[in-house]
């Protein structure tokens, strides 16, 4: 029963192919636990006092009780439930919890014919309601030691207490491994034992909240790097003085308004949709390191080149697409960043907390739109750090060859390998073995097999990196338009005096040809020069 239940997608979320995998182990071996034992702490058993129930068999429904101890105890002060300074705010005496209560309140039991209880009918429906409200608890969150023991018993007696209401058991378990500091166990011997308050002190909460978020998410020890930590200071502060500065400069009308978007306008339109999306997928897989990734990291590599667009070029930034990036981040850090998200929420104006605001709204983002602004930010990327290292003299000039079309023996490997595609985004351990057998065998490719191997395997770590697409035997946008149209953005960039963009399928193309073959669709070549 219990394997059922945690193997039906509907009913449970184990987070974790790992997790599910320890749990299919405990419950294997479950039975062999001993549940009762003549020592050490437990319930004694009703009925031979000389027993001792397992205490974690014995434990593991406490949740339930969570549901209604705020009606009983009051406050934190009063957990034995009848201390003086916190009132029992229903009036409720340890005593009169007996078996029956309990049962009426988590059971849906009626009082035994005859019976009665000091705690009237009422009380009794509301405890029952405030559980009824509560439960089954979505989400557990512990360590992976507990799985084969706590846990597992869990899932056991919340299947046995109730047997006939599936719908109360438990719908997730999350699990993670334990924590390091800067790479390394944390230790007194070794002076790296940190408490959560130092950390907070020395920090900040945010940006301690921040460095755990990076630590790691899977069952293998998470990484709290104080070093992460240092700069999360200085992010959230670099951050909010930009944002402030946005504000300020709306205020002003120092920013673009209306219908009329730009090619690198709607580009950062499209990632937000891209990123938001994302962000929503791992926060809700608990994959906060992955989350703050989209959310922070990669949000803030499309911000900086839009503003890197917009102060080199002249443009000022348009109204409604930076404020969409300012209430996005503002939002979608909220989990992360409470505190620095609260701040801002009211910095910008905005009623309530930030707190319960709805998650930044998104479309479906564009996939063509969206290839179109990979192939512009890694083009700039290579350019530049291409443009840096060779030191060319000014007058600076760029020739950049553009391939639109691949040979057709490359078409041949590229459809060879998008026949090998698996579903996972990967291809098979020996695919260099197999697309060498294929290349031997094709009377047509044969003789240039060496060539098409590196081609392949080339290919190959592209489609690992950038996915299926990157084995289009067919661009679907245009390189030179893109290109043309931020010319000027390249030009202030590089500090370019000129530059030539051309099509090498073109007829009257001329230029250096080992950097003109070196241009593949989506991948120009280019070459600097000094003008005479």
């Amino acid at each position: 029963v219990v394997l059922d239940h945690i193997h039906n997608t509907t009913c449970f979320n184990g987070y974790n192919a790992s997790v599910m995998d320890s749990f299919e182990k405990a419950i294997d071996w479950l039975k062999e636990w001993a549940c009762s034992r003549e020592f050490g702490l437990g319930t004694q058993l009703p009925w031979d006092r000389k027993w001792v129930i397992d205490s974690l068999s014995d434990s593991t429904v406490y949740m339930a009780y969570y549901t209604i101890a705020h009606l009983l105890h009051g406050s934190p002060e009063n957990l034995s439930g009848v201390s003086e300074q916190s009132t029992n705010p229903l009036g409720i005496k340890p005593e009169d919890l007996t078996d029956e209560v309990f049962d009426y309140i988590f059971l849906k039991q009626a009082l035994p014919d005859g019976s009665s209880s000091s705690i009237p009918l009422d009380t009794l429906d509301r405890l029952r309601k405030e559980f009824e409200y509560w439960y089954p608890m979505d989400l557990r969150v512990s360590a992976k030691d507990l799985i084969p023991n706590h846990l597992t018993m869990c899932l056991y007696n919340h299947t046995e207490i109730w047997k006939d209401r599936p719908e109360l058991w438990p719908r997730g378990i999350y699990c993670n491994g334990h924590i390091m500091v800067d790479a390394e166990k944390m230790s007194k011997s070794k002076g790296n034992f940190l408490m959560l308050l130092e950390t907070v002190e020395d920090f900040s909460a945010d940006a301690t909240r921040f460095a755990l978020a990076d630590a790691g998410d899977s069952l293998e020890d998470a990484n709290f790097d104080r070093s992460v930590a240092n700069q999360a200071v200085t992010y959230l502060f670099c951050e909010e003085e930009w944002l402030r500065s946005v504000l300020v400069d709306c205020k002003e009308g120092k920013l673009r308004e209306g219908e009329e978007l730009l090619f690198m306008d709607k580009v950062f339109d499209n990632e937000m949709d891209y990123l938001i999306e994302a962000t929503h997928v791992e926060f809700s897989r608990m994959c906060f390191r992955d989350g703050i990734h989209r959310c922070w990291f990669d949000m803030m590599i499309t911000r900086d080149l839009y503003r890197d667009w917009s102060v080199r070029c002249g443009i000022p930034m348009h109204r409604k697409v930076v404020t969409r990036f300012a209430e996005a981040i503002i939002v979608m850090m909220q989990p992360i960043c409470p505190h620095w998200s609260e701040n801002l929420w009211e910095i910008y104006g905005r009623q309530g907390t930030v707190c319960d605001a709805s998650w930044p709204a998104f479309e479906p983002y564009r996939r063509t739109l969206r290839k179109e602004y990979i192939f512009f930010r890694d083009f700039l990327k290579t350019i530049r750090l291409s443009s840096i290292k060779l030191k060319v003299a000014s007058p600076k000039h760029v020739t950049i060859y553009l391939a639109t079309l691949y040979e057709p023996k490359k078409i041949e490997v590229l459809k060879y390998l998008q026949s090998l595609w698996t579903e996972d985004g990967t291809f098979p351990a020996d695919l260099l073995k197999q697309m060498k057998s294929f290349l031997e065998s094709e009377p047509s490719l044969q003789a240039d097999t060496k060539s098409l191997m590196q081609f392949g395997a080339f290919m190959k770590d592209e489609a690992i990196e950038r996915g299926i697409d990157a084995l289009a035997t067919e661009l679907p946008f245009n390189q030179k338009a893109i290109l043309e149209e931020n010319s000027n953005y390249l030009m202030k960039a590089l500090d370019l005096a000129g530059i030539t963009i051309y099509n090498i399928e073109d007829a009257g193309v001329t230029g250096e040809k080992k950097k003109m073959d070196l241009a593949v669709p989506g991948k120009p070549s280019f070459n600097f020069y000094t003008a005479k």
